[in-house]
């Protein structure tokens, strides 16, 4: 029997980690019970703040604490074995992205995902109350055939200086890619990537290009990179009647069609709060989240078709 009463823990207590503890606190349906963190006093910073327990260790926290479910926020080179240890102790879990960063550990989770238990990727962006507008207005046809995507997803912080091993594909260009999966609801044809190292300190590249094609003719461009001043998070519809921009940050949309404009009006809502309210509810339910595992599993392939075609200038 499903529970009344979600108990719930977060494992990472970095600053994503602490928006994630923050929300389960103002979710009805959701007690936060625990934090844990590799780093003590990481997590009792944290747990003191909330007045709830910690620990250093995940099977610890999930077994003294009966948890219902985990929201996984750690370091990405270490988000598959934490994800296993706790989907193989019996817990829901909510992992954030990339939630892998390699095919064998896509592979792997697979495996384990199939014997049973909620899994649901943080792809928080699919609750951007814009995001889900934009979805609308395409099925509506409201500019007619998408003929290209375009967009761009840049920041001012490489990752890779905070010991991410990861390059700005599975950081920011992930993002843009699980969006474009979502509207377009099929895999691409053909992929390629074009990526640069720029900077000295770590791994993975700094800045990059994928491009996709559709089986419904459309062409996806992602620019991603971390080396701006400024953050960017926007994209570029064009279709055979008009276009659509949107920026993320702001849950703004603007459609362009013929000799006049239209600018939706969009209630905005924070979009961590909607993801893990619907990880909650799935729980409660006993069903899927809307967007699971062999979601999440397409577009990492789809991804990773692209680094595998990656050119990279000399």
């Amino acid at each position: 029997m499903p529970p009344l009463e979600v108990r719930v823990g977060v494992i990472g207590c970095g600053w994503f980690g602490s928006a994630h503890a923050r929300v389960y606190r103002a979710i009805g349906d959701a007690k936060l019970v625990a934090v844990a963190d590799k780093d003590e006093n990481a997590a009792r910073r944290l747990a003191e703040y909330y007045h709830v327990n910690y620990y250093t260790s995940v099977e610890g926290m999930i077994r003294k604490e009966s948890l219902d479910a985990v929201s996984v926020v750690v370091t990405p080179q270490h988000l598959f074995e934490v994800t296993k240890e706790a989907l193989e102790l019996g817990v829901s879990v909510l992992t954030e992205k990339p939630i892998v960063t390699s095919r064998n550990e896509l592979f792997l989770l697979s495996s384990l995902v199939k014997k049973g238990g909620i899994f649901m990727p943080g792809f928080i962006e699919l609750f951007n109350p814009a995001v889900v507008k934009l979805k609308e207005l395409l099925k509506d046809e409201i500019i007619g055939s998408i003929s290209s995507i375009s967009s761009r997803r840049a920041g001012r912080l490489p990752k890779k200086i905070l010991g991410w091993k990861i390059g700005v594909i599975l950081d920011l260009g992930i993002h843009e890619a699980y969006v474009h999966r979502y509207l377009m609801d099929e895999d691409p044809l053909d992929s390629l990537s074009y990526t640069a190292r720029l900077l000295n300190d770590g791994e993975g590249e700094d800045l990059a290009i994928l491009i996709f094609s559709y089986p419904s003719n459309v062409i996806a461009i992602i620019e991603a990179n971390w080396l701006t001043t400024a953050g960017i998070r926007s994209m570029t519809i064009t279709g055979e009647d008009g276009s659509i921009s949107l920026d993320y940050a702001d849950q703004f949309i603007r459609v362009e069609r013929g000799d006049h404009s239209l600018i939706p009006r969009l209630r905005k809502e924070e979009p961590l709060y909607k993801e893990l309210s619907h990880f909650i509810e799935s729980i409660k339910g006993g069903k899927d989240p809307v967007v699971g595992f062999e979601f999440a599993e397409d577009v990492l392939n789809n991804i990773f078709n692209a680094m595998d075609r990656r050119i990279v200038p000399k």
